[in-house]
């Protein structure tokens, strides 16, 4: 026991710590969104999107409501795109919430990061009742942590999807769990986590989930994006933390401090 709770004290020591210096916030209607790097904010100035504030950059009145604002922020997450600012892009588009849960606007999901956007997505600790987690392996070809180790499930939270919509899309399609098993799947925390990547800030609420599984059921990948399933005891998914993706660790360990608490 000591061992596996050094272990989790040890990888959270390693868990990097987000940091705003040197970066630009802006706002959208005078509500904190994102930040960015200042080559990037001086560009957002350019594109007369965004007007100069005594705190950083601010999203423009005249575009109007929600409506208005997607699709301003869209044209000009192409003509970064375009100009190599954004990569990996997915043709898939992510809401933007405000602290009262309503949709400010909606953006392709790539563009999230290089504008310090919080994004939403879902993860899924599929567990069995012998202390038993499946874990997935990222396939090679994913734009993001290619190869790492990730939950039994996890995705994005796409424009227009609830968090359970989300759920049994991912758990279908990345696991082949039948929707009467995603059914049982238990609401277990919402955990924020929040760093610097490469193409910006990764800024993002994870709606964590655990689903227990029958003792004969082995995930299958159905889309493509999962390499293969292996599962592990407690004490090995505390031991290959660092093998997994910084999200996917932050659910596992959000599991397995649950089950040393008999909250499984």
């Amino acid at each position: 026991m000591n061992e596996l709770l050094q272990r989790i004290a040890g990888w959270r020591e390693r868990v990097p710590r987000f940091t705003s210096q040197g970066l630009v916030p802006w706002t959208v209607d005078a509500l904190p969104a994102g930040w960015v790097r200042p080559d990037l904010a001086a560009r957002m100035l350019d594109s007369a999107l965004f007007e100069q504030t005594s705190g950083g950059l601010a999203l423009a009145d005249h575009l109007g409501g929600p409506l208005g604002r997607s699709r301003a922020l869209q044209a000009f997450a192409e003509t970064l795109r375009a100009d190599g600012w954004i990569d990996g892009w997915r043709d898939e588009a992510y809401d933007w919430l405000d602290d009262w849960g309503r949709v400010r606007f909606s953006l392709e999901r790539a563009a999230f990061r290089t504008l310090g956007l919080c994004s939403r997505a879902v993860h899924v600790n599929g567990y069995r009742d012998d202390d038993t987690l499946w874990i997935g392996r990222r396939a090679a070809h994913k734009a993001v942590d290619p190869g790492r180790l990730d939950n039994l499930a996890a995705g994005g939270i796409a424009s227009g999807e609830t968090p359970e919509d989300t759920l049994v899309r991912e758990l279908a399609e990345e696991a082949g769990v039948p929707g009467w098993l995603a059914a049982l799947a238990r609401p277990a925390q919402i955990v924020r986590t929040t760093r610097l990547e490469p193409e910006g800030v990764h800024d993002e609420l994870l709606y964590c989930f655990d689903l227990p599984l029958p003792p004969d059921f082995v995930p299958a990948n159905i889309d493509g994006e999962v390499a293969g399933f292996e599962p592990m005891k407690l004490a090995e998914a505390a031991a290959r933390l660092d093998e997994m993706t910084w999200d996917a660790a932050t659910v596992t360990v959000g599991w397995i401090e649950r089950w040393l608490d008999g909250e499984v």
